[in-house]
């Protein structure tokens, strides 16, 4: 077991993907921290005084007639959170892709290469070989979490100031609050991972994923003419930005407890699929 993990970190920095990632995440730090704002794929979320604030035709005026990155910025510092370190982490949902390109490397180019067969010949249990790549990919999402959140942090602190940043407890405590959902979000993509096992079909399910449930349950709710509170609560990207913002800590066990659930199901299901499968 310890053997593929060192292969598979060898090839983690040996190949683009770990110094691609740092880099795309360096730059969006850079461009959030020096528009004061904060940047997201997918739909927005943020708080509803922000919100309000942005349909607002004045301050979007504003907006539009900033002229300069300064100009941009005095406005931004209107819409006002002072906190945007705090307000840049409630968008971890951005990790979700890279998360993606990780399980590329480490799960899914092994069965494109067909490398998994030979693997399993040499004396390795299918429970080594899965364990072995869940234990990394768990770790290189640890990493990639912690350096998003501290550089931030710290970028923040430096260009903007102490009025416009949290207290380097709070952001670990919203670290730790996040990370069981994190957690969950890379298991699963390490169960689509193992389930398709081609690495054009799992690009081709997980890059959209998230975006493509959120479109239905968006339509879905516009039927209804309802949005149940148990999707804002809960609902991956509305959950890692409500635990930013000073969560109760009901709510914090809860999504502790979700974070959990999701491990364990995907990490079940994920190891049950490739035990049974034709390793071709």
């Amino acid at each position: 077991m310890l053997n593929i993990i060192k292969s598979d970190i060898y090839r983690l920095f040996k190949g683009k993907c770990v110094f691609i990632v740092t880099l795309i995440i360096m730059i969006l730090a850079g461009v959030s921290v020096a528009t004061m704002s904060a940047g997201h794929f997918g739909i927005a979320v943020g708080s509803a005084g922000q919100m309000e604030q942005m349909s607002n035709p004045e301050f979007v005026q504003k907006m539009n007639d900033a002229k300069t990155l300064k100009d941009f910025r005095e406005v931004m510092h209107e819409l006002g959170s002072d906190k945007l370190d705090r307000d840049i982490i409630a968008q971890n949902i951005n990790l979700y892709y890279f998360l993606i390109a990780f399980v590329v490397v480490i799960i899914t180019r092994d069965f494109s290469n067909k490398s998994v067969k030979n693997t399993l010949s040499s004396a390795v249990s299918r429970r080594e070989y899965y364990t072995s790549k869940l234990l990394l990919l768990l770790g290189v999402t640890t990493v990639l979490v912690l350096f998003n959140n501290y550089f931030n942090y710290f970028l923040n602190l430096i260009v903007n100031k102490k009025e416009m940043a949290s207290s380097i407890g709070y952001i670990t405590k919203i670290t730790l609050y996040q990370m069981p959902l994190i957690y969950g979000m890379a298991m699963m993509l390490v169960c689509i991972a193992f389930a398709v096992r081609k690495t054009s079909i799992f690009n081709t399910i997980s890059i959209p994923f998230i975006m493509v449930i959120q479109v239905i349950m968006m339509i879905v709710f516009a039927i209804i003419r309802e949005t149940p509170e148990w999707y804002t609560k809960f609902e991956v990207q509305n959950a890692l930005a409500n635990l930013a913002n000073d969560p109760s800590s009901k709510y914090i066990v809860e999504c502790g407890l979700l974070g959990i659930i999701y491990i364990v199901i995907f990490g079940c299901v994920g190891y049950y699929i490739f035990s049974k499968a034709e390793i071709k």
